[in-house]
C-alpha cells in the first residue's frame, strides 16, 4: 500500500473524529482538536518514513493555521448558539482537521511520491 492511501484513510478517520468531539458542547473543545492534528501530522509523517516530535508538527500545522484558527474559534463561538451552533460545530472541527491533514500529505507526498507504507 502507498503511503499516501494510508494517510488519506487516516485524515478521514481523524476529522470524522474531529467532528464527533465537536458534538461535546464543551468550551475548549479546540485545544483537543489541536492535539489530534499535531498527532495525524507525526501519523502522516512516520507514514512516510519521517520522524518528527510534535514541534516538528506544529511547524507543519503552520502551513495551514490561518484558516485554522478561523474554523476554531467559529467553532467554538457557534457552539452557543442553540440548535444551528450545535449543528455546524462538528463540521467545522473536522474541517479544520481535513485541511491540517491534507497540508502535511502534500507536504509529504512532494518529498516522496511513491513512498510504501509499512506498519
Amino acid at each position: 500500500m502507498l503511503a499516501r492511501e494510508h494517510c488519506q484513510e487516516l485524515v478521514m478517520k481523524y476529522a470524522a473524529g474531529a467532528g464527533v468531539g465537536g458534538l461535546i458542547p464543551v468550551p475548549g473543545t479546540s485545544m483537543a482538536i489541536t492535539a489530534a492534528e499535531v498527532k495525524l501530522v507525526v501519523d502522516i509523517a512516520a507514514a512516510y518514513g519521517e520522524r518528527i516530535d510534535d514541534a516538528g508538527a506544529v511547524k507543519l500545522i503552520g502551513l495551514s493555521t490561518v484558516k485554522n484558527i478561523g474554523m476554531k474559534a467559529i467553532g467554538e463561538a457557534v457552539g452557543w448558539v442553540p440548535l444551528v451552533g450545535w449543528a455546524a460545530r462538528p463540521a467545522l472541527f473536522a474541517a479544520s482537521v481535513n485541511a491540517v491533514g491534507n497540508a502535511a500529505l502534500r507536504h509529504y507526498e512532494t518529498l516522496r511520491p511513491d513512498a510504501i507504507y509499512h506498519q
